[in-house]
């Protein structure tokens, strides 16, 4: 079980096998408790080309929409930034300080932290065309920044948030596009990047401690007609949905909505639960402190047969402290044997 999708404990029960065309399926039961978090670390990684000075100022203007969720709930939050630009070394995974002075991390003992992110989040429009944001985040929160230039800001036991936004896909290739300063190398030799396996694999390993891990984007999607030339931004997308994060369209003239989804995941109210093995999608059963849910687009569940995730949507979010009981029968050929899980 991931625990840096789902924050909670999870318990797994055998309630029983029965046969489906002469193949025995198990069933099993996931619980999930929705528990809000003492703690928070959340980085934003935002795109410096001279493209995105618009999208800086809309994450600006709608912050409070994020910051809300984390107010109600009396949040310790660090909210740092970081640019996608890792060629200028003031950057390179340096959280920025406002007016040049250093790294800043806002904290609710600021005076007037939501000015201040507000100011700090537009980065500028003067950084690389080759946006590389996942290694940016990853330098961020590494040695040796994490224990020297951003000291303090990634704390353990606190879940971790990384949101990027950018209007570009992420080219992290570690040199492997070293010569070439055409932003085009980044589209034309994809596979000179550095796998997202791996990189997902080296996100996992930056809280040793189990704590909660959240990643999100605010990207282009798959079509970006009509969006000013943004490009789908499917690694950072791919990151998004292996960490159970939000994605939302980097090409939306309002971010409102985004922005409250966001803080409401960061706050400890978590609307995605991986499960523990590959559902029958048409056997699974939502129950939330006892109470049928059903399946729906907008009000109900939906469920993510890729990623094993049962995702809530709408007025069916759970509350904080919910329990939250997923019944399904193991899909065939996960690997699953009769047994798994206790009973």
């Amino acid at each position: 079980m991931n625990l840096r999708v789902c924050f909670g404990v999870v318990v797994l029960v055998l309630v029983g096998c029965k046969p489906d065309n002469e193949i025995a399926r198990q069933s099993h039961q996931d619980v999930f408790y929705q528990e809000p978090t003492d703690e928070v670390d959340i980085l934003w990684v935002v795109d410096n080309s001279p493209s995105m000075a618009d999208e800086q100022a809309e994450v600006a203007d709608k912050f409070q929409s994020f910051i809300v969720n984390l107010e109600e709930t009396g949040l310790d939050f660090h909210v740092g930034v970081v640019t996608t630009d890792t060629d200028s070394t003031d950057e390179n995974g340096k959280l920025q300080g406002l007016d040049g002075e250093g790294p800043t991390i806002i904290s609710p003992s600021l005076d007037d932290y939501v000015g201040d992110f507000q100011e700090l989040v537009q980065v500028g429009v003067d950084g690389s065309d080759k946006e590389r944001g996942i290694d940016a985040a990853l330098k961020a929160l590494s040695e040796p920044l994490i224990s020297g230039y951003n000291e303090g800001f990634l704390r353990e036991g606190a879940t971790l948030s990384v949101i990027f936004v950018s209007d570009e896909n992420d080219c992290t290739d570690r040199g492997a596009l070293a010569g070439n300063d055409d932003a085009s190398a980044c589209y034309d030799n994809v596979d000179a990047l550095v796998s997202m396996k791996t990189l997902v694999d080296e996100f996992r390993e930056l809280k040793e401690d189990g704590s909660r891990i959240l990643a999100s984007a605010i990207v282009g999607p798959d079509i970006v007609e009509n969006c000013d030339g943004a490009k789908p931004g499917f690694r950072y997308r791919a990151l998004a949905e292996g960490f159970g994060g939000i994605e939302g369209s980097i090409c939306n003239n309002d971010f409102s909505e985004i922005m409250n989804e966001l803080g409401l995941q960061v706050s400890g109210v978590l609307t995605t639960f991986q499960l523990t093995y590959p559902a029958v999608e048409d056997t699974i059963e939502v129950f939330v402190d006892d109470e049928l849910v059903a399946p729906d687009d907008e009000n109900g569940w939906i469920y993510d047969e890729q990623y094993w995730i049962v995702s809530f949507e709408g007025d069916a979010v759970p509350a904080r402290g919910a329990q939250i009981d997923i019944y399904y029968e193991v899909a065939a050929g996960s690997g699953a044997t009769q047994g798994d899980g206790g009973t």
